[in-house]
């Protein structure tokens, strides 16, 4: 009597897997075949989209900087002009001095300095009370000549391009009434002259 090994043994029929046929097995079919596309778009074609996504991005940066550096390029003349201007700044802004007397002196001396320039004779020079600013005291001094139109033009213009910056303020022209036809008769002219030195009225010594 011979006897087979389990290996050779079969499957009883009933256990077989039967695929419907008809209309179910073209419904099975298609399911399968959707199945099957997704897989494929799962697997191969997703992955090569977010592939070129991912370039396209990069590449979409790559050109947002090229373009800023081309704007930054295109900006350079301007920023070299703006340097210029700013290397032709006065390079002292404000007075020297410890005290307000000691700046309103020297700003005294610089504005007679410039008058004799000028060739404008000046009738008095008055130092005035200084004054708080912001961070800074404001130094004035109180101005009057006698000349003709010219020098007393020429003598603003010198103290409005000075250094340090001084400002004119209160302008006061008196022309004389009386004088001979076609003579240029002198004016008398008062203005004050102000600049500014760093500190506070704290500081000052009593």
């Amino acid at each position: 009597m011979t006897t087979s090994s389990p290996s050779a043994q079969t499957w009883p029929t009933s256990m077989a897997i039967a695929l419907p046929d008809g209309r179910e097995g073209r419904i099975l079919a298609a399911l399968l075949a959707v199945l099957a596309l997704l897989l494929f778009w799962l697997a191969c074609v997703a992955p090569v989209l977010d592939w070129y996504d991912a370039r396209a991005q990069r590449v979409a940066a790559i050109e947002q900087r090229a373009a800023r550096e081309e704007a930054l390029i295109r900006m350079l003349p301007a920023l070299k002009a703006a340097a210029g201007r700013a290397a032709r700044l006065p390079e002292r802004a404000l007075l020297s001095g410890e005290s307000d007397a000691v700046a309103g002196a020297a700003l005294q001396e610089q504005v007679q300095g410039m008058a004799g320039s000028a060739d404008a004779q000046l009738t008095s020079i008055e130092t005035l009370p200084a004054e708080q600013a912001g961070a800074f005291r404001r130094i004035g001094v109180r101005v009057a000549l006698n000349a003709q139109l010219p020098v007393v033009v020429a003598l603003l213009k010198a103290i409005e391009t000075a250094e340090p910056r001084m400002l004119i303020d209160d302008i006061r022209l008196t022309a004389t009434p009386v004088g001979p036809q076609n003579v240029q008769l002198p004016l008398d002219a008062a203005f004050t002259v102000y600049a500014f030195r760093s500190g506070s009225s704290a500081e000052q010594t009593p």
